[in-house]
């Protein structure tokens, strides 16, 4: 059976963004809320990367509205170059469980292809931490994270739990049948930024 979970933004207001940082490979970026006139451009990388086949689960995100139905029900903020203003990737946050479990969030992680090796993955998933638990999360569950993919490396760094494998849990595109880690974050450990 499949949950569903009420589309419903958060009203706490982050007071550190946009933040500007160098990424560990030397771009200059600011990372920020997802405005509607970013749209376009992160529906385009989502809909590469499900068109790649071998990082998220769908098999099609054709439209923007599969992709507004998808990535948009909750926050999401945006990786930017600091000078172009082009958007290099873009996370959301989540519960990954209704009611009694959503306490308990998850992060979609997307970056554009011509971006990535750039260190903008660990930007954005170092600063989702932080903002994962000012929003009141208190722990964070990646349900399918295939054992082919770049971020589980990024998510071993950055102290994450292996906590479950599932067995040929995804039919990747030119890969076949692929196992998927599951990965768990205590967020009581990070403290909440003061004022929030």
């Amino acid at each position: 059976m499949a949950y569903h979970i009420k589309s419903e933004k958060s009203s706490i207001t982050l007071p550190y963004l946009p933040k500007k940082e160098t990424t560990k490979k030397g771009l200059l970026v600011i990372l920020d809320n997802y405005k509607e006139s970013d749209e376009e451009e992160t529906f385009q990388i989502l809909k590469y990367i499900v068109e790649e086949g071998n990082s998220y689960p769908q098999d099609e995100m054709s439209t923007i509205e599969d992709f507004r139905a998808y990535y948009l029900t909750h926050e999401v903020y945006v990786c930017r170059d600091a000078n172009t203003s082009e958007v290099y990737g873009a996370f959301y946050v989540k519960p990954n469980f209704p009611g009694r479990c959503s306490h308990i969030c998850n992060g979609g992680f997307i970056v554009k292809k011509h971006a990535r090796g750039k260190g903008i993955g660990y930007f954005m998933a170092s600063n989702y931490l932080q903002i994962a638990s000012d929003l009141g999360y208190t722990a964070s569950f990646f349900n399918l994270v295939f054992v082919n993919n770049y971020s589980v490396k990024l998510w071993r760094s950055l102290g994450f739990q292996e906590i479950g494998l599932i067995p040929k849990a995804g039919n990747l595109k030119g890969i076949g049948f692929t196992d998927a880690i599951q990965f768990y974050f205590d967020l009581t450990t990070i403290p909440k930024t003061k004022g929030i």
